[in-house]
């Protein structure tokens, strides 16, 4: 079954006397210089690539979930010579966009001391030199709020809680698609299982119970045994993909929807 949510608290309205955030963003982004703001713009889209690299490895992985205080942490420069080390993607952004090295430095302080990106080191192997130090940038909320603001951007619609992530909506499409033979257990995506699969418990409490697993036999009597294992649509997953496939629509254009017979 899925779970029981409580009904949505409508957000207070901001107090008086405070700047609303993306007015606050507009007005930091009108402030910066042009460096800056090219600065902060290869930082956002190197930001915004990581992470639809991370939302696409994590519908297909089952190891372990990379926090987003790690992924976040964008590679800009290795100190050592870059006919070892090459070139990180937010320098080739940057390249691209006429800025290069010089005075990086003096620039990233500027836009950490605005509250717009955190700045810091660590080590990484470089053959044949052994560890050397790389520099980190990490966009924090407001930097993100910034560029948007900057580039035109509206800020992502938030996603309604009764509603499924689109890693796990296109699990659930995989699996209806393969209906009514079920889908073989080793196309399952990741850990989508766990969220979706009825009997399973995920980090948020019980899993929503739209999918149940079934085991395929041959044989019969006591020579029977099981062949595989398949996943099937629940009642409850059919009621979801029913009620709310414009949702989904809307949400996920490029996640083809399964007309259920």
């Amino acid at each position: 079954m899925m779970r029981s949510r409580p009904d949505d608290v409508p957000p207070k309205p901001p107090s008086k006397g405070r700047t609303h955030p993306s007015v606050r963003a507009a007005e930091i982004w009108e402030g910066l210089n042009e460096r800056q703001r090219i600065y902060l713009t290869a930082c956002y889209q190197e930001d915004q690539e990581v992470e639809r690299q991370v939302t696409a490895a994590r519908a297909t992985s089952s190891g372990k979930r990379i926090p987003a205080a790690e992924w976040r942490k964008v590679p800009f420069t290795i100190k050592a010579d870059p006919a070892f080390t090459g070139y990180t993607a937010l320098q080739d952004r940057l390249r691209v966009l006429g800025e290069h090295d010089a005075g990086a430095g003096q620039t990233f302080k500027a836009l950490a001391t605005r509250g717009l990106v955190v700045v810091s080191e660590d080590q990484v192997e470089v053959f044949p030199l052994g560890f050397v130090p790389r520099v980190l940038v990490e966009l924090t909320r407001l930097g993100r709020a910034c560029a948007r603001a900057g580039l035109g951007e509206a800020l992502p619609p938030r996603r309604p809680a009764h509603l499924l992530s689109e890693w796990l909506w296109s699990s659930l499409m995989k699996v209806a698609s393969a209906e009514p033979d079920g889908l073989p257990e080793d196309d399952m995506w990741g850990r989508s299982k766990f969220y979706l699969g009825t009997g399973y418990r995920s980090r948020g409490g019980s899993s929503r119970g739209l999918i149940d697993e079934f085991a395929v036999t041959e044989g019969e009597g006591e020579e029977a045994f099981v062949r595989e294992y398949r996943w099937r649509l629940t009642d409850a997953g059919r009621q979801h993909i029913t009620q709310y496939r414009d949702a989904y629509r809307g949400m996920y254009p490029n996640v083809p929807i399964v007309e259920l017979a």
